[in-house]
């Protein structure tokens, strides 16, 4: 029998009975350890984006204090360092009389030969320096001959020994030798970089040199496109049952005296409005404008499909009724029809809008303001389902509407300034002052459409 419990069998034991033995931590263990590792990931992660952006704006203000040092501190700096500064102190009459008078005893003939000599060439040079005499501050006549300065500047003492009296003569600057006339400083240099053209000026650099000052232009073209939601509103014709004999009216016309409203149902339909416009600016505030422009209106309107019946509608002609009947398949009731229909109604439209823009407030870039529009309108062509007189069909009747028609629009708008381009984005409100039918007809339609208006005008 195979002992297992001998010292070289024991750790063979054990591993072949742990072999068979394994423990599966529960998916909550490598949740929890999942998170926490991924919660370290976003400390690091966080930590050292904060430490970029910190490093960042730590870097660009120091960068920013750098370039932004007052130009005046550098111009003193280079005129400090610069070696062609030249602070040359003004020449004192005492520095000058010490230094003339220093001359040794001995040598005071020569010091006299010297400064004649110097006085004769400059006579002959025509470069006589005025000379100033320190004891009563007269300049000395330029028109004295240069034997009369040189005994000028010459006293004798009682023992006969000649000295050179007291006077000071402003040296020539040209004698300053260390200094050389055609290098400039650096002081001089900056500032010539700032100062204009040297005169004369010629006629080429006067024109090339001119600008034109940038005159704001007064005229502005927009080209403009505008999404709506049209929509119509219906009431009866007053001045129809105004003039209209009541004993003439029909029995089978009971929808005379009762609401339209309450016997049809329609809803808006998407339409859309095209033109451009030329705007000219009044002030900075106030533009007026003036283009042409094109819409699309649509709306349906309820029915039901039916069998053919005639239709009549009755029409006011000065106070007596004219009818005319007509054939249709579309019934306003629904228990004459078996089957909804909706009528799409729509006109295409050409207008001629003139009207104004104020401006209430700009900052730049960016302005806000209203306008308004009158659009003398004219109907280029349509499609119209008329309801009858007795509110019980409708059936299409064209040459009912009114060809010609006035609109307005009201509008507010934010502009914006992009380069030479101009956008301009708001809404804008439009209605239709006068009935789409003929006066003649019994129903008064007036059509209005909501609308975003996006234009664009090019080189503002």
């Amino acid at each position: 029998m195979k002992r297992d419990f001998t010292p070289e069998n024991f750790e063979d034991f054990l591993k072949r009975s742990a072999d068979g033995l394994r423990m599966k931590a529960p998916d909550k263990v490598w949740q929890n350890l999942s998170k926490d590792l991924n919660k370290r990931r976003r400390r690091t992660m966080f930590g050292l984006s904060a430490f970029l952006l910190i490093s960042a704006a730590v870097g660009y203000s120091v960068l920013s204090n750098v370039s932004e040092q007052p130009t005046a501190e550098t111009n003193q700096t280079t005129n400090e360092t610069s070696p062609f500064r030249r602070n040359a102190p003004a020449s004192s009459p005492k520095n000058t009389t010490d230094r003339l008078t220093s001359t040794p005893p001995e040598s005071s003939a020569t010091a006299f030969s010297t400064e004649n000599n110097s006085l004769e060439n400059a006579t002959t040079n025509n470069t006589l320096a005025p000379v100033i005499d320190i004891a009563s501050g007269q300049h000395v006549p330029e028109a004295s001959t240069t034997t009369e300065a040189a005994d000028a500047s010459i006293a004798t003492t009682n023992d006969g020994a000649e000295l050179i009296k007291e006077s000071f003569t402003p040296t020539i600057v040209d004698s300053y030798t260390e200094f050389d006339e055609q290098t400039p400083s650096a002081p001089a240099a900056a500032n010539k970089k700032l100062e204009p053209a040297a005169l004369p000026y010629t006629i080429e650099s006067v024109v090339n040199s001119y600008k034109a000052k940038s005159s704001k232009r007064k005229f502005e073209t927009q080209l403009y496109f505008t999404p709506t939601i049209s929509y119509r509103k219906l009431s009866e014709n007053k001045s129809y049952l105004r003039n209209l004999d009541p004993n003439a009216i029909p029995a089978s016309y009971p929808a005379l005296h009762s609401s339209v409203n309450n016997n049809v149902t329609h809803k808006p339909d998407l339409g859309f409005e095209l033109g451009f416009a030329t705007k000219y600016a009044l002030s900075n505030k106030l533009k007026i404008r003036a283009g042409l422009q094109f819409n699309v209106n649509r709306y349906e309107i309820k029915a039901f499909s039916s069998n053919y019946v005639n239709a009549t509608i009755a029409l006011n002609n000065g106070g007596r009724i004219d009818s005319f009947t007509t054939r249709t398949g579309l019934s306003a009731v629904k228990e004459n029809g078996y089957r909804t229909n909706w009528l799409k109604n729509l006109s295409f439209q050409a207008s001629l809008p003139v009207g104004a823009e104020f401006i209430v407030s700009d900052n730049g870039n960016v302005q806000f303001g209203f306008g308004a529009t009158v659009q003398p309108t004219y109907i280029l062509n349509d499609r119209a389902y008329l309801i009858t007189t007795d509110y019980k069909n409708y059936t299409q009747a064209d040459w009912l509407v009114r060809r010609w028609n006035v609109n307005t629009a009201f509008e507010t708008f934010v502009n914006i300034n992009s380069g030479k381009t101009r956008w301009q984005i708001g809404p804008q409100v439009r209605y239709q002052l006068l009935s789409s039918f003929i006066s003649k007809y019994p129903v008064k339609e007036n059509l209005f459409d909501f609308g975003l208006k996006v234009g664009v005008s090019l080189g503002k």
